[in-house]
């Protein structure tokens, strides 16, 4: 079997969101005998992924690249792109399916942000990719149900996690376990990772005079920084540190030294920034638009709040003082679960399985 993934993505970065989960995909859908997987860059140079599987579309056409490629099925990645325009027009004159795999935007929550441009886009601009698309491809079935569009040939192949990180990463310390740090990791967008309400809730917690240490990870545009660094500086209680913007093994040590993830966004695909933590061993704190609340608690992986400020202070002081109690039942339990769960080498062999009943 072919498979081509499309993105219009820039820049790809092997450390960040989509892109590093096309490159552990490729690479397990590739290592699967008789399968070829290659990802097709519209827009970025693909030298920085580090993958023999990514080709740059550079000066090329689609059209070319699918002459020479004949793929049996292609997957365009996120949406909003004007460079699927031509993308698809060239994937429906060669005769290959596609599926759309929205990381997300199809949210209601999503969709809200820009309501009427992106109605009026989908209406227009857009409007072949929806009609002709043999369907969607979701990360998970809460994603699919929030989903405003849908159809009858639409699959949930999840994100997946290497094996090799959560079987090498080092045990927590027995201090660490007494006086947990939750963390943030992710782009600091305001809106879209529901900052504002983390900060709410840690406002509350504040002025209830409550010793909690959280480190913030990540970058922004110049507002966004200033936005985080803001809110910060009038924590004294709080012990709130803007670490930055960490990868590779600056990132292994961080998320080997933290111990809860607390991630309140408002909607999300599923979030490798979920898969990561609980690959290091750390439950998570979510909210219903991160898709993975009721997964995360029905398996005591984590802790389901609300989105509101004060349900997520309390969820935060509930959350602390149950991993101090049980650290290291939670730590091995959340290895175990995305272990199971989530190895990339079983996400390659379902995909394969449900696009070929479909193809």
């Amino acid at each position: 079997m072919k498979i081509l993934h499309i993105t219009a993505m820039e820049p790809l970065s092997p450390n960040s969101g989509i892109p590093a989960v096309l490159k552990q995909l490729t690479d397990a859908q590739n290592a699967i005998p008789s399968v070829d997987s290659f990802v097709l860059s519209l827009k970025a140079e693909v030298n920085e992924i580090g993958s023999p599987y990514f080709f740059s579309l550079g000066e090329n056409s689609v059209r070319a690249f699918l002459n020479n490629y004949t793929p049996d099925v292609a997957i365009l990645h996120s949406f909003f792109h004007v460079e699927y325009i031509g993308a698809v027009r060239a994937l429906i004159k060669a005769g290959i399916q596609f599926y759309i795999e929205p990381h997300g935007s199809f949210g209601r929550q999503a969709m809200k942000k820009s309501t009427l441009k992106k109605r009026i886009a989908n209406a227009t601009v857009f409007r072949q990719q929806i009609k002709e698309s043999i369907g969607y491809i979701f990360t998970n079935k809460a994603e699919l149900k929030d989903a405003i569009y849908r159809t009858n040939n639409d699959l949930v192949i999840p994100n997946g996690v290497c094996p090799n990180i959560i079987r090498s990463s080092k045990m927590k310390t027995e201090d660490s376990f007494s006086n947990p740090t939750l963390y943030f990791l992710g782009r600091f967008d305001v809106h879209h990772k529901g900052l504002d309400y983390l900060f709410d809730s840690l406002d509350i917690l504040e002025n209830e005079k409550q010793s909690i240490k959280i480190n913030i990870y990540g970058t922004g545009n110049d507002k966004q920084v200033k936005y985080v660094n803001d809110r910060i500086k009038n924590y004294s209680y709080i012990k709130a540190t803007n670490c930055g913007t960490i990868y590779g093994e600056k990132k292994k040590r961080a998320l080997e030294s933290c111990n809860i993830l607390i991630l309140t966004s408002r909607y999300e695909g599923v979030p490798m920034t979920v898969l990561d933590g609980l690959s290091y061993g750390n439950p998570c704190i979510v909210t219903p638009g991160t898709n993975v609340s009721d997964e995360v608690s029905e398996n005591l992986i984590g802790w389901h709040s609300e989105l509101s400020p004060n349900i997520i202070a309390e969820t935060i002081i509930k959350a602390t003082n149950e991993y101090k109690i049980n650290g290291k039942k939670y730590y091995t339990r959340c290895k175990e679960y995305v272990l199971n769960h989530y190895s990339w080498e079983k996400i390659a062999e379902d995909s394969i399985s449900k696009l070929s009943r479909k193809v």
